[in-house]
Protein backbone atom coordinates (compact mmCIF):
# COMPACT_ATOMS: atom_id res chain seq x y z
CA UNK A 1 0.00 0.00 0.00
CA UNK A 2 2.81 2.39 0.89
CA UNK A 3 4.54 1.56 -2.41
CA UNK A 4 1.41 2.51 -4.37
CA UNK A 5 1.02 5.79 -2.47
CA UNK A 6 4.62 6.82 -3.13
CA UNK A 7 4.35 5.96 -6.83
CA UNK A 8 1.12 7.98 -7.10
CA UNK A 9 2.80 10.95 -5.42
CA UNK A 10 5.80 10.63 -7.74
CA UNK A 11 3.55 10.68 -10.81
CA UNK A 12 1.63 13.69 -9.51
CA UNK A 13 4.70 15.80 -8.70
CA UNK A 14 6.44 14.97 -12.01
CA UNK A 15 3.27 15.85 -13.93
CA UNK A 16 3.05 19.20 -12.11
CA UNK A 17 6.74 19.83 -12.73
CA UNK A 18 6.43 19.29 -16.49
CA UNK A 19 3.41 21.63 -16.58
CA UNK A 20 5.29 24.37 -14.72
CA UNK A 21 8.33 24.08 -17.02
CA UNK A 22 6.02 24.27 -20.05
CA UNK A 23 4.51 27.47 -18.62
CA UNK A 24 7.90 29.01 -17.89
CA UNK A 25 9.21 28.14 -21.36
CA UNK A 26 6.10 29.53 -23.06
CA UNK A 27 6.70 32.78 -21.17
CA UNK A 28 10.29 32.92 -22.43
CA UNK A 29 11.75 32.08 -19.01
CA UNK A 30 14.80 30.19 -20.26
CA UNK A 31 16.50 30.72 -16.90
CA UNK A 32 14.50 27.67 -15.85
CA UNK A 33 17.44 25.65 -17.23
CA UNK A 34 19.82 27.27 -14.74
CA UNK A 35 17.46 26.58 -11.84
CA UNK A 36 17.28 22.93 -12.85
CA UNK A 37 20.99 22.22 -13.31
CA UNK A 38 21.80 21.85 -9.59
CA UNK A 39 18.35 20.70 -8.51
CA UNK A 40 18.35 17.55 -10.64
CA UNK A 41 21.84 16.39 -9.59
CA UNK A 42 20.76 14.26 -6.56
CA UNK A 43 18.13 12.45 -8.64
CA UNK A 44 20.35 11.81 -11.67
CA UNK A 45 23.15 10.64 -9.37
CA UNK A 46 20.98 7.92 -7.91
CA UNK A 47 19.04 6.88 -11.01
CA UNK A 48 22.02 6.75 -13.39
CA UNK A 49 24.60 5.57 -10.86
CA UNK A 50 27.02 8.48 -11.17
CA UNK A 51 27.86 9.47 -7.56
CA UNK A 52 30.45 12.09 -8.54
CA UNK A 53 28.13 14.10 -10.80
CA UNK A 54 28.77 17.86 -10.53
CA UNK A 55 27.63 21.06 -12.21
CA UNK A 56 30.36 21.77 -14.77
CA UNK A 57 29.26 25.41 -15.01
CA UNK A 58 30.52 25.83 -11.44
CA UNK A 59 33.89 24.48 -12.57
CA UNK A 60 34.05 26.76 -15.61
CA UNK A 61 31.43 29.45 -16.11
CA UNK A 62 29.15 28.71 -19.08
CA UNK A 63 30.77 25.35 -19.72
CA UNK A 64 29.98 24.88 -23.44
CA UNK A 65 27.83 22.05 -24.71
CA UNK A 66 27.19 20.09 -21.49
CA UNK A 67 26.03 21.05 -18.00
CA UNK A 68 26.66 18.13 -15.63
CA UNK A 69 29.44 15.59 -15.59
CA UNK A 70 30.90 12.70 -13.64
CA UNK A 71 34.50 12.44 -14.80
CA UNK A 72 35.13 9.32 -12.76
CA UNK A 73 32.30 7.29 -14.31
CA UNK A 74 32.62 9.31 -17.55
CA UNK A 75 28.95 10.31 -17.88
CA UNK A 76 27.72 13.76 -18.98
CA UNK A 77 24.31 15.46 -19.15
CA UNK A 78 22.99 18.42 -21.11
CA UNK A 79 19.97 20.02 -19.37
CA UNK A 80 17.60 21.85 -21.69
CA UNK A 81 13.98 22.92 -22.07
CA UNK A 82 14.30 22.60 -25.85
CA UNK A 83 12.89 19.38 -27.27
CA UNK A 84 13.58 19.70 -31.01
CA UNK A 85 16.16 17.86 -33.10
CA UNK A 86 18.15 21.06 -33.68
CA UNK A 87 19.04 21.22 -29.99
CA UNK A 88 20.16 17.59 -30.08
CA UNK A 89 22.30 18.26 -33.16
CA UNK A 90 23.96 21.37 -31.69
CA UNK A 91 24.76 19.54 -28.44
CA UNK A 92 26.35 16.62 -30.27
CA UNK A 93 28.30 18.95 -32.54
CA UNK A 94 29.71 20.75 -29.49
CA UNK A 95 30.56 17.44 -27.86
CA UNK A 96 32.43 16.36 -30.99
CA UNK A 97 34.10 19.72 -31.64
CA UNK A 98 35.49 20.03 -28.12
CA UNK A 99 36.69 16.42 -27.89
CA UNK A 100 34.65 15.67 -24.79
CA UNK A 101 35.10 12.00 -25.66
CA UNK A 102 38.45 12.28 -23.86
CA UNK A 103 36.58 12.85 -20.59
CA UNK A 104 33.17 11.23 -21.14
CA UNK A 105 32.06 7.98 -22.77
CA UNK A 106 28.33 8.58 -22.46
CA UNK A 107 26.15 11.64 -23.03
CA UNK A 108 22.51 12.12 -22.03
CA UNK A 109 20.39 15.00 -23.31
CA UNK A 110 17.82 15.65 -20.59
CA UNK A 111 14.79 17.66 -21.77
CA UNK A 112 12.90 19.31 -18.92
CA UNK A 113 9.73 19.08 -20.99
CA UNK A 114 8.13 16.00 -22.55
CA UNK A 115 10.40 15.01 -25.42
CA UNK A 116 9.33 14.41 -29.02
CA UNK A 117 7.95 10.99 -29.92
CA UNK A 118 10.98 10.27 -32.10
CA UNK A 119 14.29 11.68 -33.30
CA UNK A 120 16.11 10.80 -36.53
CA UNK A 121 18.88 8.38 -35.65
CA UNK A 122 20.27 8.66 -39.20
CA UNK A 123 20.86 12.41 -38.79
CA UNK A 124 22.40 11.83 -35.37
CA UNK A 125 24.76 9.17 -36.76
CA UNK A 126 26.04 11.56 -39.42
CA UNK A 127 27.07 14.00 -36.69
CA UNK A 128 28.63 11.68 -34.15
CA UNK A 129 30.28 9.32 -36.67
CA UNK A 130 32.36 6.99 -34.48
CA UNK A 131 33.19 9.54 -31.78
CA UNK A 132 30.50 8.52 -29.30
CA UNK A 133 27.74 5.95 -28.90
CA UNK A 134 24.46 7.89 -28.84
CA UNK A 135 21.11 6.12 -29.19
CA UNK A 136 18.26 8.62 -29.46
CA UNK A 137 15.82 6.23 -27.77
CA UNK A 138 18.12 5.69 -24.77
CA UNK A 139 20.15 8.87 -24.47
CA UNK A 140 17.46 11.51 -24.99
CA UNK A 141 15.50 11.47 -21.74
CA UNK A 142 12.77 13.52 -20.09
CA UNK A 143 11.22 13.56 -16.57
CA UNK A 144 8.93 10.70 -17.60
CA UNK A 145 11.94 8.50 -18.35
CA UNK A 146 13.49 9.41 -15.00
CA UNK A 147 10.20 8.61 -13.26
CA UNK A 148 10.07 5.19 -14.95
CA UNK A 149 13.58 4.46 -13.68
CA UNK A 150 12.71 5.65 -10.16
CA UNK A 151 9.73 3.29 -9.88
CA UNK A 152 12.10 0.35 -10.33
CA UNK A 153 14.09 1.37 -7.25
CA UNK A 154 13.46 0.24 -3.70
CA UNK A 155 10.92 2.11 -1.59
CA UNK A 156 13.43 4.08 0.57
CA UNK A 157 15.13 5.37 -2.59
CA UNK A 158 11.76 6.33 -4.07
CA UNK A 159 10.89 8.28 -0.91
CA UNK A 160 14.22 10.16 -1.03
CA UNK A 161 13.74 11.02 -4.69
CA UNK A 162 10.14 12.13 -4.07
CA UNK A 163 11.49 14.78 -1.68
CA UNK A 164 14.01 15.90 -4.30
CA UNK A 165 11.23 16.19 -6.91
CA UNK A 166 9.24 18.33 -4.47
CA UNK A 167 12.26 20.57 -3.96
CA UNK A 168 12.64 21.06 -7.72
CA UNK A 169 8.92 21.82 -8.06
CA UNK A 170 9.17 24.42 -5.29
CA UNK A 171 12.13 26.08 -7.02
CA UNK A 172 10.36 26.20 -10.38
CA UNK A 173 7.09 27.51 -8.94
CA UNK A 174 8.93 30.21 -7.02
CA UNK A 175 10.77 31.32 -10.16
CA UNK A 176 7.64 31.96 -12.23
CA UNK A 177 5.40 33.61 -9.63
CA UNK A 178 5.98 37.05 -11.15
CA UNK A 179 4.54 36.16 -14.56
CA UNK A 180 1.14 37.83 -13.83
CA UNK A 181 2.52 40.93 -12.11
CA UNK A 182 1.23 44.51 -12.75
CA UNK A 183 2.43 46.69 -15.66
CA UNK A 184 5.71 48.48 -14.86
CA UNK A 185 4.92 48.57 -11.13
CA UNK A 186 7.61 47.41 -8.72
CA UNK A 187 6.35 45.09 -6.02
CA UNK A 188 7.71 42.65 -3.47
CA UNK A 189 7.36 38.99 -4.40
CA UNK A 190 7.35 36.70 -1.37
CA UNK A 191 8.68 33.27 -2.29
CA UNK A 192 8.12 29.98 -0.48
CA UNK A 193 11.81 29.95 0.47
CA UNK A 194 12.75 30.66 4.05
CA UNK A 195 16.33 30.97 5.21
CA UNK A 196 17.33 28.69 8.08
CA UNK A 197 20.27 28.59 10.46
CA UNK A 198 21.75 25.27 11.53
CA UNK A 199 24.25 24.37 14.24
CA UNK A 200 27.79 24.32 12.90
CA UNK A 201 28.49 21.06 14.75
CA UNK A 202 26.88 17.65 14.87
CA UNK A 203 27.87 14.61 16.88
CA UNK A 204 28.45 10.96 16.04
CA UNK A 205 29.17 7.89 18.15
CA UNK A 206 29.29 4.11 17.79
CA UNK A 207 26.27 2.22 19.11
CA UNK A 208 26.80 -0.02 22.13
CA UNK A 209 23.53 -1.84 22.82
CA UNK A 210 22.24 -5.22 24.03
CA UNK A 211 19.67 -5.95 21.36
CA UNK A 212 18.15 -9.02 23.01
CA UNK A 213 17.67 -7.20 26.32
CA UNK A 214 16.14 -4.18 24.57
CA UNK A 215 13.63 -6.32 22.67
CA UNK A 216 12.75 -8.33 25.80
CA UNK A 217 11.92 -5.09 27.63
CA UNK A 218 10.02 -3.80 24.60
CA UNK A 219 7.83 -6.91 24.68
CA UNK A 220 7.10 -6.39 28.39
CA UNK A 221 6.62 -2.60 28.19
CA UNK A 222 4.93 -2.23 24.80
CA UNK A 223 3.86 -5.69 23.68
CA UNK A 224 6.34 -5.67 20.79
CA UNK A 225 6.85 -9.18 19.37
CA UNK A 226 8.60 -8.82 16.02
CA UNK A 227 11.61 -11.15 16.08
CA UNK A 228 13.47 -9.45 13.21
CA UNK A 229 13.30 -5.68 13.70
CA UNK A 230 15.70 -3.33 11.92
CA UNK A 231 18.39 -1.42 13.80
CA UNK A 232 16.38 1.82 13.81
CA UNK A 233 13.47 0.10 15.59
CA UNK A 234 15.80 -1.44 18.18
CA UNK A 235 17.40 1.92 18.99
CA UNK A 236 13.98 3.59 19.21
CA UNK A 237 12.88 0.97 21.75
CA UNK A 238 16.13 1.49 23.66
CA UNK A 239 15.10 5.13 24.08
CA UNK A 240 11.47 4.27 24.86
CA UNK A 241 12.49 1.68 27.47
CA UNK A 242 14.42 4.49 29.19
CA UNK A 243 11.38 6.79 29.02
CA UNK A 244 12.44 8.88 26.00
CA UNK A 245 10.62 9.31 22.70
CA UNK A 246 12.21 11.76 20.27
CA UNK A 247 13.32 11.89 16.65
CA UNK A 248 16.44 14.06 16.28
CA UNK A 249 18.89 11.28 15.43
CA UNK A 250 19.87 9.20 12.40
CA UNK A 251 21.68 5.85 12.09
CA UNK A 252 24.31 4.91 9.55
CA UNK A 253 26.70 1.95 9.68
CA UNK A 254 26.22 1.29 13.41
CA UNK A 255 26.78 4.97 14.26
CA UNK A 256 24.24 7.44 15.56
CA UNK A 257 24.33 11.07 14.37
CA UNK A 258 22.60 13.98 16.04
CA UNK A 259 22.67 17.75 16.45
CA UNK A 260 22.15 17.04 20.16
CA UNK A 261 25.38 16.76 22.12
CA UNK A 262 25.48 13.00 22.66
CA UNK A 263 28.26 13.42 25.24
CA UNK A 264 26.20 15.54 27.65
CA UNK A 265 22.65 14.58 26.66
CA UNK A 266 21.54 11.89 29.12
CA UNK A 267 19.18 10.31 26.58
CA UNK A 268 22.14 8.84 24.70
CA UNK A 269 24.04 7.62 27.75
CA UNK A 270 22.96 3.95 27.65
CA UNK A 271 23.22 3.33 23.89
CA UNK A 272 26.62 4.67 22.81
CA UNK A 273 30.29 3.89 23.33
CA UNK A 274 31.51 7.11 24.97
CA UNK A 275 35.03 6.55 23.72
CA UNK A 276 33.91 6.88 20.10
CA UNK A 277 32.15 10.27 20.28
CA UNK A 278 33.16 12.67 17.49
CA UNK A 279 32.36 16.30 16.84
CA UNK A 280 31.84 16.87 13.10
CA UNK A 281 31.39 19.99 11.02
CA UNK A 282 27.86 20.17 9.62
CA UNK A 283 29.07 21.36 6.23
CA UNK A 284 31.41 18.39 5.89
CA UNK A 285 28.48 15.99 6.18
CA UNK A 286 26.07 18.13 4.16
CA UNK A 287 28.49 18.25 1.19
CA UNK A 288 30.09 14.84 1.63
CA UNK A 289 31.12 13.07 -1.59
CA UNK A 290 28.91 10.11 -0.62
CA UNK A 291 25.23 10.62 -1.38
CA UNK A 292 24.36 8.57 1.70
CA UNK A 293 25.84 11.24 3.99
CA UNK A 294 24.07 14.06 2.13
CA UNK A 295 20.76 12.24 2.58
CA UNK A 296 21.62 11.52 6.20
CA UNK A 297 22.05 15.25 6.80
CA UNK A 298 18.67 16.10 5.27
CA UNK A 299 16.92 13.40 7.28
CA UNK A 300 18.60 14.71 10.42
CA UNK A 301 17.33 18.24 9.72
CA UNK A 302 13.81 16.96 9.16
CA UNK A 303 13.73 14.71 12.22
CA UNK A 304 15.22 17.39 14.47
CA UNK A 305 12.50 19.74 13.23
CA UNK A 306 9.93 17.08 14.18
CA UNK A 307 11.10 17.41 17.78
CA UNK A 308 10.98 21.20 17.67
CA UNK A 309 7.52 21.47 16.18
CA UNK A 310 6.01 18.81 18.45
CA UNK A 311 6.27 21.36 21.28
CA UNK A 312 3.75 23.49 19.37
CA UNK A 313 1.29 20.64 18.73
CA UNK A 314 2.44 20.12 15.16
CA UNK A 315 2.63 16.45 14.25
CA UNK A 316 4.50 14.54 11.54
CA UNK A 317 2.46 12.60 8.99
CA UNK A 318 4.59 9.65 7.88
CA UNK A 319 2.25 8.66 5.01
CA UNK A 320 2.65 11.99 3.20
CA UNK A 321 5.97 13.16 4.68
CA UNK A 322 4.49 16.44 5.91
CA UNK A 323 3.76 18.36 9.08
CA UNK A 324 0.22 19.21 10.23
CA UNK A 325 -1.40 21.19 13.05
CA UNK A 326 -3.10 19.37 15.92
CA UNK A 327 -5.57 20.96 18.38
CA UNK A 328 -4.02 22.27 21.58
CA UNK A 329 -6.41 19.93 23.40
CA UNK A 330 -8.05 16.86 21.87
CA UNK A 331 -11.60 18.03 22.65
CA UNK A 332 -11.13 21.44 20.98
CA UNK A 333 -13.40 22.12 18.03
CA UNK A 334 -11.03 24.65 16.48
CA UNK A 335 -7.53 26.06 16.70
CA UNK A 336 -6.62 29.53 15.49
CA UNK A 337 -3.20 31.15 15.49
CA UNK A 338 -2.44 34.87 15.50
CA UNK A 339 -0.11 36.28 12.90
CA UNK A 340 0.86 39.63 11.47
CA UNK A 341 0.92 40.45 7.78
CA UNK A 342 -0.21 44.00 7.25
CA UNK A 343 -2.20 43.81 10.47
CA UNK A 344 -2.95 41.42 13.30
CA UNK A 345 -5.17 38.54 12.17
CA UNK A 346 -6.10 34.99 13.10
CA UNK A 347 -5.88 31.93 10.88
CA UNK A 348 -7.67 28.63 11.38
CA UNK A 349 -5.18 25.76 11.39
CA UNK A 350 -7.45 23.00 12.70
CA UNK A 351 -11.19 22.35 12.77
CA UNK A 352 -13.45 19.53 13.88
CA UNK A 353 -16.17 19.01 11.26
CA UNK A 354 -19.53 17.46 12.16
CA UNK A 355 -21.89 15.45 9.98
CA UNK A 356 -24.68 17.43 8.32
CA UNK A 357 -27.33 14.77 8.89
CA UNK A 358 -26.34 14.13 12.50
CA UNK A 359 -24.53 17.14 14.06
CA UNK A 360 -23.68 15.06 17.15
CA UNK A 361 -21.30 12.88 15.11
CA UNK A 362 -17.88 13.89 13.82
CA UNK A 363 -17.40 13.68 10.04
CA UNK A 364 -13.66 14.42 9.94
CA UNK A 365 -10.87 16.62 11.29
CA UNK A 366 -9.34 19.24 9.00
CA UNK A 367 -5.69 20.21 9.55
CA UNK A 368 -3.50 22.81 7.86
CA UNK A 369 -0.43 20.90 6.68
CA UNK A 370 2.84 21.71 4.95
CA UNK A 371 5.76 20.00 3.22
CA UNK A 372 9.29 21.15 3.97
CA UNK A 373 12.29 20.40 1.75
CA UNK A 374 15.83 21.59 2.40
CA UNK A 375 18.33 22.98 -0.08
CA UNK A 376 21.73 24.62 0.08
CA UNK A 377 22.68 27.58 -2.08
CA UNK A 378 25.97 29.45 -1.88
CA UNK A 379 26.69 28.11 1.63
CA UNK A 380 23.27 29.19 2.95
CA UNK A 381 20.52 26.74 3.87
CA UNK A 382 16.89 27.28 2.90
CA UNK A 383 13.63 25.45 3.42
CA UNK A 384 10.88 25.37 0.82
CA UNK A 385 7.38 25.50 2.31
CA UNK A 386 4.47 23.97 0.40
CA UNK A 387 1.08 24.32 2.14
CA UNK A 388 -1.67 21.73 1.84
CA UNK A 389 -4.41 20.13 3.97
CA UNK A 390 -4.72 16.85 5.82
CA UNK A 391 -8.03 15.21 6.74
CA UNK A 392 -8.10 12.64 9.54
CA UNK A 393 -10.62 10.37 11.23
CA UNK A 394 -9.05 10.48 14.71
CA UNK A 395 -6.44 13.32 14.57
CA UNK A 396 -3.79 10.90 13.27
CA UNK A 397 -5.10 8.36 10.75
CA UNK A 398 -6.07 9.53 7.27
CA UNK A 399 -9.79 9.89 6.71
CA UNK A 400 -11.26 7.47 4.18
CA UNK A 401 -12.42 10.43 2.03
CA UNK A 402 -9.16 12.37 2.41
CA UNK A 403 -8.29 12.53 -1.30
CA UNK A 404 -11.79 13.70 -2.29
CA UNK A 405 -11.86 16.33 0.46
CA UNK A 406 -8.39 17.59 -0.50
CA UNK A 407 -9.33 17.85 -4.19
CA UNK A 408 -12.45 19.81 -3.31
CA UNK A 409 -10.46 22.19 -1.09
CA UNK A 410 -7.81 22.76 -3.79
CA UNK A 411 -10.52 23.69 -6.30
CA UNK A 412 -11.76 26.38 -3.92
CA UNK A 413 -8.34 27.94 -3.37
CA UNK A 414 -6.88 30.69 -5.55
CA UNK A 415 -3.29 31.91 -5.86
CA UNK A 416 -3.75 34.53 -3.14
CA UNK A 417 -5.05 31.86 -0.72
CA UNK A 418 -1.95 29.71 -1.19
CA UNK A 419 0.28 32.80 -0.99
CA UNK A 420 -1.28 33.80 2.33
CA UNK A 421 -0.84 30.28 3.67
CA UNK A 422 2.87 30.43 2.80
CA UNK A 423 3.21 33.84 4.46
CA UNK A 424 1.40 32.61 7.58
CA UNK A 425 3.59 29.50 7.85
CA UNK A 426 6.72 31.59 7.37
CA UNK A 427 5.61 33.94 10.13
CA UNK A 428 4.68 31.06 12.45
CA UNK A 429 7.98 29.21 12.00
CA UNK A 430 10.05 32.39 12.41
CA UNK A 431 8.19 33.36 15.57
CA UNK A 432 8.24 29.96 17.26
CA UNK A 433 11.59 28.58 16.11
CA UNK A 434 13.84 31.30 17.49
CA UNK A 435 17.60 31.51 17.39
CA UNK A 436 17.68 29.40 20.56
CA UNK A 437 16.24 26.47 18.60
CA UNK A 438 18.53 23.96 16.95
CA UNK A 439 17.01 24.89 13.58
CA UNK A 440 16.01 28.55 13.51
CA UNK A 441 14.01 30.26 10.76
CA UNK A 442 14.52 33.69 9.27
CA UNK A 443 11.83 35.55 7.32
CA UNK A 444 10.59 34.38 3.93
CA UNK A 445 12.89 35.32 1.06
CA UNK A 446 11.59 38.35 -0.83
CA UNK A 447 12.40 39.55 -4.34
CA UNK A 448 11.75 43.04 -5.70
CA UNK A 449 10.26 42.63 -9.16
CA UNK A 450 9.06 44.83 -12.01
CA UNK A 451 6.09 43.43 -13.87
CA UNK A 452 5.31 43.62 -17.58
CA UNK A 453 1.78 42.15 -17.44
CA UNK A 454 -1.40 43.98 -16.52
CA UNK A 455 -3.09 43.31 -13.19
CA UNK A 456 -6.20 41.17 -13.20
CA UNK A 457 -9.26 43.06 -12.08
CA UNK A 458 -9.47 43.61 -8.31
CA UNK A 459 -6.23 41.72 -7.65
CA UNK A 460 -3.31 43.42 -5.93
CA UNK A 461 0.03 41.61 -5.74
CA UNK A 462 1.83 44.27 -3.74
CA UNK A 463 2.88 42.87 -0.40
CA UNK A 464 2.66 46.27 1.24
CA UNK A 465 -1.09 46.62 0.71
CA UNK A 466 -2.29 43.02 0.88
CA UNK A 467 -5.20 42.29 3.18
CA UNK A 468 -4.69 39.65 5.87
CA UNK A 469 -7.54 37.22 5.50
CA UNK A 470 -8.83 34.82 8.12
CA UNK A 471 -9.67 31.87 5.94
CA UNK A 472 -12.85 31.00 7.79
Amino acid sequence: MRQVEIENQLREVVSRLITEVDLATDQGRLDINLISEDAWIPILKEVYQCPNLINLNRKHKNFPGIDLGDEQDRVAFQITSSIDLEKVKSTLEQFKKRNYKNSFDELYIFTLRKKQKSYSQDIINKIIESNIVFDAKRHIIDPGDVLAAVTSLRLPAQERILQEFRTILGDVEASIKNINAPQSIPYILVSNLIKITLPTTLYAAELLIDEKNILAKAEINFGYKNKYPNKHTIVRFAFKNAGYDFNGWVLYENRIFSFYNVETDMRFKTIIDNGTIEELKSEEIAHHELLEYQNLFKYLMRDTLRDQLSYFNINWNRDYNQFYFLPTANDNDQRKEEWIGKKLAKRSVYEKKYQTKDPTKIAFFKHLAFDISFLNFELNWYATITPTWYYTKNLYKKNYFHDDLLSKQKRLEHNHSVRDQVRFLGYYLTKNCSEKSIISFDELVEFQCVSTVELEENEDLSYSIEEDIDEN
